[in-house]
């Protein structure tokens, strides 16, 4: 039951990577794999941080806090893709979404460390959200639905804001 729970909260904090994949693969463009691999390696990196800070002195900090905080950014990211609608692939657009999809598993750390969970789970991390965008890419290419592909541009937003929203609910 451990490892079933283990690689249910993997996948949870891969949907977020899943869906900016799959953004990327519908508008046809390419992340390099530098840019993948720097990406993964910084959610490690955090969610180890976060781990260790819940181990240490995780029952100060309101988790829910930071939730709501993520999804605001969210939001507030996926308002001003609607509005201005800026190219997606720009270097300091791509460290914004890094932040921002960390900003969501640094509260699921927070959470994991204060229930003890292994320091591994920070590794197994990142190499969910290095394979999640990597399929939402080729699941994005894959997509020849005219309906989805003449709403392209408010697709973006639309979802970030959807997410962003999810993040009051779930």
């Amino acid at each position: 039951m451990e490892a079933l729970a283990f690689l249910f909260s993997l996948f949870l904090l891969s949907i977020d990577g899943f869906i900016i994949g799959f953004i990327f693969g519908l508008k046809r463009i390419r992340i390099e794999l530098s840019t993948l691999t720097i990406i993964s390696i910084f959610t490690a990196f955090v969610m180890l941080i976060a781990l260790f800070f819940g181990n240490v002195v995780g029952e100060f900090i309101p988790t829910y806090a930071i939730k709501v905080l993520s999804g605001i950014l969210l939001i507030v990211i996926g308002a001003y893709q609607l509005l201005s609608n800026p190219p997606l692939y720009q270097p300091s657009f791509l460290i914004r979404l890094a932040i921002i999809i960390n900003i969501d598993g640094l509260a699921y750390g927070v959470q994991a460390g204060l229930a003890g969970r292994s320091y591994s789970f920070a590794f197994f991390v990142g190499i969910f959200l290095f394979a999640a965008i990597v399929f939402g890419v080729i699941q994005g290419n894959t997509i020849r639905n005219s309906f989805v592909l003449r709403y392209l541009a408010v697709l973006p937003g639309s979802i970030f804001i959807v997410l962003g929203l999810s993040k009051f609910i779930f």
